[in-house]
């Protein structure tokens, strides 16, 4: 294939339509997927006729874009996860096992590396797991503390809650997701009166502190990974603005 061609073929697979119509396959695949969770589509065979295309354009989209960037095309993290998701996705559609035809689900990942703001958003919870590990770890350290605590204070009258450190971590666990939390206060305060004290101060630390922690993180990353992009198009902007000077001065002097 001369350079010409490839780069016709690379304008091509970059261009908005070409993206625009992978998009939909990959919006009607994720319908046809989650229809055959119905009784009255399973084993419908339209379905899996439509199923078998998409698979099949997925295919020659890769074959495409492979053509397109020859050996370039793998040095791009993106397009190595989006080779891999077809490639799982051809083998789990043509395999016989159903524990297998479930990974078809994952075709619906692809939609990630076709929005370039998703893949932002993915980038940034990648680059945010050092920060998230370290908040983690305190936010563990906490748990444990509380729940050393807990099962010397409540264990003996509520061994079914703070038995030892491990059940009292669990249920301190669910007491941090805030579901069905007080249940579990109103049963200790029947023989603890002032154990509210104990329940208000592992929430606010636990819950209200260190979970915003992981938000506050995830949203610093995102906002650091975005900067290159928005700087990139107040730049194209700005080139714009200048080529439009310059054609207005020339036209000026004509």
């Amino acid at each position: 294939m001369t350079e010409q061609k490839r780069t016709s073929l690379q304008q091509l697979v970059e261009s908005s339509a070409f993206q625009a119509v992978v998009l939909s396959l990959i919006i009607v695949n994720a319908v046809i997927l989650g229809a055959e969770t119905f009784d009255a589509f399973k084993g419908a065979p339209l379905l899996k006729i439509v199923d078998r295309i998409i698979v099949y354009a997925f295919l020659v989209e890769i074959g495409l874009r492979i053509i397109a960037w020859r050996g370039t095309y793998f040095r791009n993290g993106w397009n190595i996860f989006d080779f891999l998701i077809v490639a799982v996705s051809i083998g789990a559609a043509t395999s016989g096992l159903a524990a297998l035809r479930a990974f078809r689900v994952l075709r619906v990942l692809r939609v990630i590396t076709v929005i370039p703001r998703m893949r932002v958003v993915v980038s940034a919870l990648l680059d945010s797991i050092p920060g998230i590990a370290s908040v983690g770890v305190v936010l563990a350290l906490i748990v444990y503390v509380f729940a050393v605590i807990a099962a010397n204070l409540y264990g003996p009258q509520h061994p079914e809650l703070f038995g030892d450190v491990f059940e009292a971590m669990y249920t301190l666990f669910q007491v941090m997701t805030l579901e069905g939390w007080p249940d579990i206060a109103s049963q200790v305060a029947e023989t603890h009166k002032r154990s509210w004290i104990f329940f208000l101060t592992f929430v606010l630390i636990a819950t209200f502190t260190m979970l915003n922690l992981f938000v506050a993180i995830v949203v610093r990353v995102v906002e650091e990974d975005s900067e290159p992009v928005v700087d990139e198009v107040i730049e194209n902007q700005r080139k714009i603005l200048q080529e439009i000077a310059a054609l207005k001065d020339e036209l000026a002097k004509r």
